[in-house]
């Protein structure tokens, strides 16, 4: 990555609502947003855009591709990619997370998530998957 060039967030949410407050509170800290209302059209974007320096998706959402598939996938084709799991679901959530959070590179967090601390996280994530 360039210096000074801003970090591109691929943003995953299949709630119009909370896609569009996660993509204004990154463009607003700086980041280049692309989005994405499901699985499927995320792995869409991640291959059409090779810039994405990280992934951030909710983990329960409909469609036929599930997040933590759409993770691996991710991470089979960008093995240092880091991704930002966001959920708002305790018990079925947390199987699947403490299983996609066994690689050093994907993160999660609980919604409603602290927009004021979403953006240093990124940021940390992104420094992190560079070193």
């Amino acid at each position: 990555m360039e210096k000074n060039k801003p970090s591109t967030v691929l943003v995953v949410e299949d709630d119009p609502g909370a896609r569009d407050i996660a993509v204004q509170m990154l463009k607003f800290t700086g980041f280049n947003v692309i989005e994405a209302i499901d699985a499927q059209s995320g792995l869409e974007q991640f291959r059409q855009n090779p810039d994405i320096d990280l992934v951030f998706s909710d983990v329960i959402m409909p469609g036929g591709t599930s997040r933590i598939e759409m993770a691996k996938e991710m991470l089979a084709q960008k093995p240092h990619i880091p991704i930002l799991l966001a959920t708002g679901y305790s018990a079925k959530a947390e199987a699947l997370l403490n299983k996609a959070a066994q690689s050093n590179n994907i993160g999660v967090v609980a919604k409603p998530y602290d927009i004021n601390k979403i953006p240093k996280l990124i940021s940390a994530m992104i420094r992190n998957a560079q070193d």
